[in-house]
């Protein structure tokens, strides 16, 4: 029975580090289905995930703490179209927050690159109801000519790092062909 005692040592050392473990397992999701992939990312896997009916949809993860993380992909008919898809992401986020927080404080839109695709990011700090620390990001990832991937965050303090990493996450299915 000695020999067992480091090892259950180990096991109770991993039950009181609960936390960090758990947030340290991830589940893979692809949008919309693993089948027609547009997309993955990995995401916590405590959260819990809401499923996905079709392309436009939004997938959803939710902390046991109330964080919200929603991903989605949008598919346009032409440029034009996804131009304006674009500008009513970034308008409906705004509407979004200010209608659900206070005391918002967004920064600049930064231009970047994931997985080599070019990309849009907007983040920032508020409060919920409460008057709890909630912090903000959201994406908008180039897929091809006529389609986006919007994923976008309200985490609170103790979940944005999991936030965060999701978005680091992202991976197109495929490579994207031009048209």
């Amino acid at each position: 029975m000695k020999s067992a005692l480091p090892s259950l040592l180990i096991i109770a050392l991993w039950a009181l580090a609960g936390p960090v473990t758990a947030r340290a397992q991830t589940q893979t999701l692809h949008y919309p289905t693993e089948d027609e992939s547009m997309f993955t990312i990995k995401a916590p896997g405590d959260w819990e995930v809401t499923g996905i009916d079709e392309v436009g949809d939004f997938g959803s993860l939710e902390s046991e703490n109330g964080s919200i993380l929603q991903f989605r992909a949008i598919e346009c008919e032409n440029e034009k179209e996804l131009e304006a898809e674009i500008e009513a992401i970034t308008e409906s986020t705004v509407e979004f927050l200010e209608e659900n927080y206070t005391d918002i404080e967004l920064g600049d839109v930064q231009e970047f690159e994931i997985e080599g695709l070019p990309a849009f990011q907007l983040g920032g700090d508020g409060k919920d109801t409460d008057g709890d620390d909630v912090k903000f990001v959201s994406a908008i990832i180039i897929l091809g000519p006529t389609t986006i991937a919007e994923i976008w965050a309200a985490a609170y303090a103790e979940d944005f790092r999991s936030a965060e990493a999701t978005l680091r996450s992202f991976k197109p299915a495929a490579p994207v062909a031009a048209e």
